[in-house]
């Protein structure tokens, strides 16, 4: 009786908001993650046999005494299961707090027990932080922060009857929950603030599980007419790609992502080429694909959802990769496999858009890409008339697929059973009748080709600016080998809205897929990296506000008032540095001379090293000149300066600050450059000027009066989109 009046002085609204309280953990634990279902059914019943139970007071002696051998058998359960079932250790803990939550629901319980209660439910929610990639764990989150300020206050008042204290005020149900919802919001905002300050590591790459999505099968050893076309119907995501650099001309929608390359035809399916496996260089967490390109570079930020193979997709011209991704190899072709499948991945590909000038050359493909499978006598003849009147690799290859531009069609319902129907008989198919047809009459004619698979293009988001690739987006195209390097050819008639597969995401939908890609790469995939990245670029925001309001202070009465917004300025700068660093702000303080602020430390260490090599002639030798002297008589520097010096030149003297990423890659090229020169070899080893002075050139203007004017750069050729 006396439980029943102490549970009567308890505001109702507060009961019911502990009890929720404690259950909630089994909720995220149900929804987001694979923690067994048993487990949590059983621990779900027990709460509202407790529930009963504590409302109506019912006495539980026969529970007390079950309660020891009920722990028992929870221990066992979650050992047996860490032997022989999940072997997940968290899996296994998680079934030991279900175990002791289930018991604790079904006895008596004083405030003490309450307490333990509560702190079972947080376990329990962290379990399932760790167990889960879903945004929806955002919103359980809200939830589960206005209900722990709702059971702090019934557990308060819970002790106040204990001992006997005052009778608790009964609250008023709308400021209740006016108050868990204040609550909610204060506790949100604190998480996201300890979020951004808190060291993190990345660790959510380790904790995350494997998903069930399935990849295209054809991104395999393997691909047959049918395989890449038979998935295009589903419209689940596979990638969302940002773009911090892309060159100019190019458009996202219209670049290939290859997943494969395949090389060899038997008649009715590809194979990869027999080629052995080799580790592709690494330095740190750049990945070496391909020598540098002497080409304005574009990149691309991936985030790849789990696949069923192990394909890492890179696009055309892809120059290196950085990311945190284990061992990568390739068989040579334009394949690269990562360690492991069925995780997603986040990695940053730099690449050559295609149709780029002046690219370096890689080794000339073997014959394994002109083979034709037996009886290809009529594609021989059928490439000779198709291509007659051309006098070049480059010529044979547009004339190769202009003569799929007419009498031919796309068709899902009437396609032909081969590659010789498609091209002698019916002549309708989807992307791999093209890629086949168009691949073996560049073989018949003399030009090493292949088929590659992967994505085209996606739906652009113009809410978070990126770009969305789904398996609806899956293709297949060809790749010739032309003047030097693989050139990407598509004999796929464009269909664009008339396309069977075409769909577009309603305004909701896109501002829900921003909600995820944020979550992807803010919570699930935020590093010490990209942390590390923030920061600087608010403390460096932060020294530039402090150079304005010091030249501000500086300034002749007549501009106080500019002197005061620079001031409050500075202020909104100070409580809002750490966004800097997302905002895409440069991370370097700029001038007009080297003279009038401080170099940034990158480009100051590396100024101090051409200062002691000896390329300082006077006092006002600038940077640019004393590296471009070092390069004459180190050409092997040549790759990076050339990247560097741009890159310096519109930081320092530009109208507009550089991206985060660009001040990374920056101050990357600049070190680079320091080492190179600390470990050079002697002048008289590696003179050779010449190589620097067919590279590109860069000129310098100094006027009579010493001061430094914006320099003269070369126009860069424009790369077609």
């Amino acid at each position: 009786m006396r439980r029943t009046e102490e549970r009567a002085r308890i505001p109702g609204a507060l009961w019911f908001s502990l009890r929720i309280h404690w259950a909630f953990g089994l909720l995220p634990l149900a929804f987001l993650t694979e923690i067994s279902r048993p487990g949590v059914a059983v621990a779900a019943a027990a709460f509202l046999a407790g529930a009963v139970l504590d409302w109506t007071s019912a006495p539980r002696g026969g529970w007390h005494r079950a309660a020891s051998p009920l722990l028992v058998v929870g221990a066992a359960a979650a050992a047996a299961d860490l032997a022989w079932g999940s072997r997940d250790l968290l899996t296994s803990v998680s079934l030991l707090l279900l175990g002791i939550q289930s018991i604790k629901f079904l006895l008596p319980k004083s405030p003490r027990d309450g307490w333990q209660l509560c702190a079972i439910s947080f376990l329990e929610f962290l379990a399932a932080a760790a167990s889960t990639t879903e945004i929806r764990f955002a919103a359980f989150l809200f939830l589960f922060l206005g209900l722990s300020a709702g059971a702090m206050w019934a557990l308060q008042a819970e002790e106040a009857a204990d001992t006997g204290g005052g009778a608790v005020p009964r609250a008023r149900p709308g400021f209740a929950v006016l108050l868990l919802l204040l609550s909610a919001v204060a506790g949100f905002c604190m998480t996201a603030v300890l979020f951004a300050v808190t060291p993190r590591v990345g660790i959510g790459q380790f904790l995350r599980r494997p998903g069930t999505r399935v990849g295209i099968a054809g991104f395999s050893d393997a691909i047959s007419l049918r395989d890449v076309t038979s998935v295009k119907a589903d419209r689940r995501v596979v990638a969302r790609i940002e773009f911090p650099e892309l060159a100019a001309g190019v458009s996202p929608s219209g670049l290939y992502l290859r997943g494969a390359t395949y090389a060899r035809f038997d008649g009715t399916k590809w194979s990869r080429a027999e080629s052995p496996l080799e580790t592709v260089p690494k330095a740190g967490s750049h990945y070496s694909l391909s020598p540098q390109a002497v080409v304005p570079l574009s990149s691309a930020e991936i985030f790849l959802e789990p696949m069923s193979h192990s394909a890492l997709f890179v696009y055309a011209g892809a120059i290196s990769v950085e990311g945190a991704l284990g061992e990568i190899r390739t068989d040579g072709g334009g394949n690269y496999l990562l360690p492991a499948k069925g995780s997603a991945v986040r990695y940053r590909v730099r690449f050559a858009p295609a149709g780029s000038a002046r690219r370096n050359r890689s080794a000339n493909p073997d014959g394994s890409y002109l083979s034709l499978p037996p009886g290809s006598d009529g594609i021989r003849e059928l490439a000779i008339q198709a291509t007659s009147r051309a006098a070049s690799d480059a010529e044979r290859a547009e004339l190769a697929r202009r003569f799929f531009q007419s009498g031919f069609r796309y068709s899902l319902t009437d396609a032909a059973s081969s590659v010789e129907e498609f091209l002698f008989r019916k002549r309708a198919g989807y992307c791999e009748h093209y890629a086949a047809g168009l691949t073996l009459l560049l073989r018949a004619a003399g030009v090493p080709a292949r088929v590659a698979a992967g994505y085209l293009g996606g739906e652009w988001s113009d809410v978070g600016k990126y770009l969305i690739v789904r398996q609806s987006d899956a293709h297949a195209w060809t790749e010739a080998w032309i003047g030097g390097r693989w050139v990407t050819l598509d004999a796929t008639p464009p269909l664009g809205e008339d396309s069977p597969f075409f769909a577009r995401t309603g305004t909701i939908g896109m501002y829900l897929d921003w909600s995820r890609q944020r979550w992807n790469k803010y919570v699930v995939n935020y590093s010490l990296a990209m942390q590390a990245e923030a920061v600087s670029g608010g403390w460096f925001a932060l020294r530039r506000a402090t150079m304005r309001i010091r030249g501000a202070i500086g300034m002749p009465a007549g501009n106080l008032a500019r002197g005061g917004f620079a001031v409050g300025m500075a202020a909104v700068a100070l409580l809002l540095a750490w966004r800097t660093g997302r905002s895409g702000a440069s991370r370097y303080p700029r001038g007009t001379s080297e003279g009038d602020s401080p170099l940034p430390r990158p480009y100051a260490r590396l100024f101090r090293r051409l200062s002691s090599a000896g390329r300082r002639r006077s006092p006002g030798t600038l940077l640019e000149e004393m590296l471009l002297a070092a390069v004459g008589e180190n050409p092997h520097l040549l790759p990076d300066a050339t990247r560097f010096l741009p890159l310096y030149n519109r930081d320092r003297f530009g109208p507009r600050p550089l991206s985060s990423a660009e001040s990374t890659e920056a101050a990357r090229l600049a070190n680079l450059l320091r080492r190179g020169l600390i470990s050079r070899r002697s002048s008289s080893q590696i003179r050779s000027t010449a190589s620097f002075e067919n590279g590109p050139a860069i000129a310098v203007d100094r006027p009579a009066n010493g001061r430094r004017v914006h320099p003269r750069r070369p126009e860069a050729g424009r790369p077609k989109g």
